[in-house]
């Protein structure tokens, strides 16, 4: 019986070690996202404004060339593929 009431006193204290370190790992995880918060709007400040809507937009740029350049090599690949398929 001494025994059954130790292993369920060690059972408790580890579901509570496990529920700390979930804490401490939530907390670590929240102290990581602030700081890389603080660290991007840092580089905003250091960063002039019209420079950066320059690379905002060759980045939107980019992003819409890459966009037509998939859909181009799609139909290309069906157009082989309907080459290949008549052979």
């Amino acid at each position: 019986m001494a025994l059954q009431e130790k292993v369920e006193s060690l059972q408790r204290q580890l579901q509570c070690s496990e529920k700390k370190l979930l804490s401490k790992e939530l907390e670590t995880e929240e102290r990581v996202t602030m700081v890389h918060q603080e660290y991007e709007e840092k580089i905003k400040g250091l960063m002039p404004a019209d420079l950066r809507q320059e690379l905002e937009d060759t980045i939107t740029s980019l992003k819409a060339q890459v966009g037509f350049l998939q859909k181009t090599a799609s139909l290309l690949q069906e157009d082989l593929d309907a080459c290949r398929s008549r052979r």
